[in-house]
């Protein structure tokens, strides 16, 4: 009989996700498309520059990290590390070893799960916080929690 494995998704607060991406010319100026694109949305910084968000907008904890994976489905996560549970310590995309990468702690992510590779984040099982990105057949896009 094998052991459970505990996993923990939760460690940073709750915090609402709501980026619109109302028509498929938006999400190909501000979306990602291919392998390994990835960008960052956070709105009390303007990011990405030119991004129209509305009042209904909502960026998560520390921001929200859109990412392509090999086959390039769309993921979403927190940008706030799991370890360090900061809204102002980030992850990042390191564009080198195509993995996800908190600077502070030093520990990675796998980019198509979220799941740690490295670090503290490994040793005790904290993922990255996934969102949700769905697909509109009209061309839209929204990213929620």
């Amino acid at each position: 009989m094998a052991a459970c494995e505990y996993a923990e998704y939760d460690r940073i607060p709750a915090a609402p996700v709501r980026i619109e991406f109302g028509t498929a010319a938006m999400w190909s100026v501000y979306g990602v498309r291919a392998y390994p694109d990835h960008r960052e949305y956070i709105k009390e910084e303007n990011k990405p520059k030119g991004f129209s968000y509305v009042a209904n907008s909502y960026t998560g904890y520390g921001g929200v990290m859109l990412v392509c994976d090999p086959v390039n489905t769309v993921h979403a996560y927190d940008l706030a590390c799991p370890v360090e549970r900061s809204a102002k310590v980030r992850v990042d995309f390191d564009n080198e070893d195509l993995v996800i990468r908190c600077k502070s702690c030093g520990s990675t992510y796998d980019v198509t799960t979220g799941v740690p590779l490295s670090g503290r984040a490994k040793e005790n099982k904290y993922y990255l916080q996934p969102y949700a990105v769905y697909f509109s057949p009209m061309g839209g896009v929204l990213v929620t929690r």
